[in-house]
């Protein structure tokens, strides 16, 4: 089938909510930055770690932290703990940036985080950009995970470079399984190694829903029920929806998630 203008797809989802892992004890997290390596223009991982995460449990698939992020020279409770940071926060108040696990590594005591760089537009960014190893981060977390469902005929994964790490340790959970994954970037320099259909943006505005709408539309999709997974921009996610619908997915099993809103102060 051609796409939407071919016939309407019979597809329905398999739960009508986001599955989610048992929340872990949260905590407050303070280690050093081991290495950052640029892995496009745009997007930087930066490498943090050490005993002090021995006991973090990592979920895996979406799985996220809240970054503490102070202004240099803030003075600090000590120890820091998540309630002492709390009650310091009418004095100093860091950041605050939700961001996924891109890979947590229980052997080595290593977690990587990957950073949208748009110069200093946004504190976690700008961080990003200028960390070098021995530099130190402070967390708070981790969230519960996706759980995909293992009984779907097919998976489908849709964002754009804000849902990359998610998208890349969910296709990791689903090895083995049949999925479809899109995936919205600037251009061809973008690209990472993985197995999914690049849509690029080509000079369009980062926030317009053109580009995937437009593949999600022409796109071949299996046959069967899929089990659907997305997040993005906030008004693109509701025409990701719409045009899942067209195609005969069940609107009301469609919950994307905002990872951000165009006009909004961001990362």
């Amino acid at each position: 089938m051609a796409g939407a203008g071919a016939g309407r797809l019979t597809l329905g989802l398999m739960s009508t909510e986001r599955r989610r892992a048992r929340r872990q004890p949260t905590k407050l997290w303070r280690v050093p930055v081991l290495r950052t390596q640029r892995i496009t223009p745009r997007m930087a991982r930066i490498t943090v770690g050490g005993p002090q995460i021995d006991d973090f449990v990592g979920a895996g698939t979406d799985e996220n932290v809240m970054l503490y992020l102070y202004e240099p020279g803030a003075e600090l409770p000590e120890p820091l703990t998540l309630e002492s940071a709390r009650t310091a926060m009418s004095r100093v108040r860091p950041y605050m940036r939700t961001y996924t696990i891109r890979r947590h590594d229980p052997v080595t005591n290593e977690i990587d985080f990957d950073f949208v760089l748009h110069g200093d537009h946004g504190p976690a960014s700008k961080w990003a950009a200028n960390a070098k190893p021995g530099d130190e981060v402070i967390f708070v977390g981790p969230s519960p995970a996706y759980q995909p469902n293992l009984d779907a005929d097919w998976h489908l994964l849709i964002g754009d470079e804000t849902a990359l790490p998610a998208i890349s340790a969910i296709m990791q959970a689903l090895a083995g399984k049949t999925v479809k994954a899109f995936v919205e970037i600037e251009d061809a320099a973008e690209e990472q190694d993985l197995d999914v259909t690049w849509v690029h943006r080509n000079g369009v505005s980062a926030g317009s829903a053109e580009p995937l709408v437009k593949a999600l539309t022409d796109a071949e999709f299996p046959e069967g029920r899929p089990a659907v997974w997305a997040a993005g921009e906030r008004q693109v996610m509701q025409a990701v929806r719409e045009v899942l619908a067209e195609r005969g997915v069940d609107r009301a099993g469609v919950r994307p998630a905002t990872y951000w809103r165009l006009g909004h102060a961001g990362s």
